[in-house]
């Protein structure tokens, strides 16, 4: 780890070391001892963060989700086109679930059947995202990309449903990391998409972004505001001088 490197909070390390077990031997079988000695803590430390053991698994979906949710609303009033903002939001869905296989399994496989999990304020936290879906496909029927008669929430349910899907076909089968699922989305929306546009895309290029690309975009965005700011400055610097040099001269 480098100097700058934050060391992870106890709560932190209770919530990955929990993640990795119950994605592997299944929350029924896991047991508080077994997580406070994969994290490196005592199990009164356990109980002190999260109460139960069920709470602990309900804690882990909240937090990844609000961290998901805070890239979404950071970055898609930077994206243009409602198709290019919804393609960017399943982009990280489908990388979520691949790159982190565990917490997939969690809540794919564990939570999303379990009653009580609905009940409670990390599922809640798990629709807000869901919700961003469903404000970009809203907005498309509002700006016409989309058909006026189109059910949003039928839509949603049919993208996201799609997904989630593919995932839980790829941790029954065992599929590898680099299994190319990401190369599905342009068909799945494709497939999904077709039949409910309100008019031919126009044609030209067509700049597609995921959410990583679109946080660089704006970085790139905000260093050309800036520099044109300081230009604009120095600009008004100099025509201030050039006047006074000229009054000087009268």
């Amino acid at each position: 780890m480098t100097e700058n490197s934050k060391v992870k909070s106890r709560k932190d390390r209770i919530m990955e070391a929990a993640l990795r077990i119950f994605a592997d031997k299944g929350f029924q079988d896991t047991t508080i001892a077994e997580i406070s000695k994969k994290a490196g803590v005592s199990e009164a430390t356990v109980y002190e963060n999260f109460g139960t053991k069920e709470d602990l698994l309900f804690a882990i979906p909240e937090k990844i989700t609000v961290e998901t949710i805070a890239e979404f609303e950071h970055v898609l009033p930077y994206i243009r086109g409602t198709e290019a903002r919804i393609r960017a939001v399943l982009c990280s869905y489908i990388r979520l679930y691949r790159e982190n296989p565990d917490y997939s399994a969690l809540v794919l496989l564990q939570l999303m059947p379990n009653k009580r999990f609905r009940q409670t304020k990390a599922h809640a936290t798990v629709r807000r995202s869901a919700h961003i879906v469903l404000d970009c496909i809203r907005d498309g029927i509002k700006d016409g990309t989309f058909k006026k008669n189109v059910d949003p929430y039928i839509l949603r349910a049919m993208l996201l449903g799609s997904i989630e899907h593919m995932f839980i076909q790829w941790h029954l089968k065992g599929l590898s990391k680099k299994e190319p699922i990401m190369d599905f989305l342009d068909p799945l929306m494709e497939a999904i998409l077709d039949g409910i546009r309100m008019k031919s895309q126009e044609s030209g290029l067509v700049l597609r972004l995921n959410i990583d690309d679109a946080r660089v975009l704006n970085e790139l965005m905000q260093k050309k505001e800036k520099m044109e700011k300081r230009e604009s400055v120095v600009s008004r610097k100099n025509a201030g001088k050039d006047k006074h040099l000229s009054k000087k001269k009268e």
